[in-house]
C-alpha cells in the first residue's frame, strides 16, 4: 500500500464537518467490519485509538495516536503499528457554504518493503473504501 489523497466538498461549516470528522472514537459507524477501541478523555495530541477491522481471525488491528488537533481546521494520525505504518492529515478550509476536506492517508503494511510493493495492488480498494467512509461521514454532516 502507498500514500493516496481524496477530497471532497461536505455540506457544512468547518467547526460542525470537524465534529463528524474528529468524532474518532465513532470511526466504526463509517468503516465496514471495524470497531474502534478508544482512550478515555478529550481527543487531542496523544489521544490514542484501535481500529480492529476483518471478521475472526482474518481482522487486522490497527493502532493510531493523534499527533496534531486544531478543531475546525487540522488533524493529524499516526499508526503505531504493529501491522500497519503510515497515517492520515486531514485538512478543512471553508469552500462557499460547506467545507472542503482533503484527506491524505498512507498505509504500508510491516514490514515496508513488503507494503511498498504492494502499493498498485491494494491503493485502489484502500482509496475506495476510504472515499466510501469520507461519503459516510459527508451524510452524517449533512444531518446535522
Amino acid at each position: 500500500m502507498g500514500t493516496f489523497e481524496i477530497a471532497r466538498t461536505l455540506p457544512a461549516d468547518p467547526e460542525a464537518t470537524f465534529r463528524v470528522l474528529g468524532d474518532l472514537a465513532a470511526y466504526g459507524q463509517f468503516q465496514p467490519l471495524t470497531r474502534i477501541s478508544a482512550s478515555p478523555g478529550p481527543i487531542g495530541p496523544g489521544w490514542s485509538f484501535v481500529a480492529h477491522t476483518g471478521v475472526g481471525p482474518l481482522s487486522i488491528t490497527d493502532r493510531m495516536v493523534v499527533t496534531q488537533w486544531d478543531p475546525g481546521e487540522h488533524f493529524t494520525i499516526v499508526k503505531i503499528g504493529p501491522v500497519l505504518d503510515g497515517g492520515a492529515e486531514v485538512h478543512l478550509t471553508p469552500e462557499g457554504d460547506g467545507t472542503r476536506v482533503v484527506w491524505r492517508e498512507e498505509i504500508v503494511p510491516r514490514p515496508g518493503w513488503i507494503g511498498r510493493r504492494t502499493a498498485l495492488l491494494t491503493d485502489p480498494p484502500m482509496r475506495w473504501f476510504l472515499g466510501r467512509s469520507l461519503d459516510q461521514m459527508a451524510a452524517r454532516v449533512g444531518e446535522r
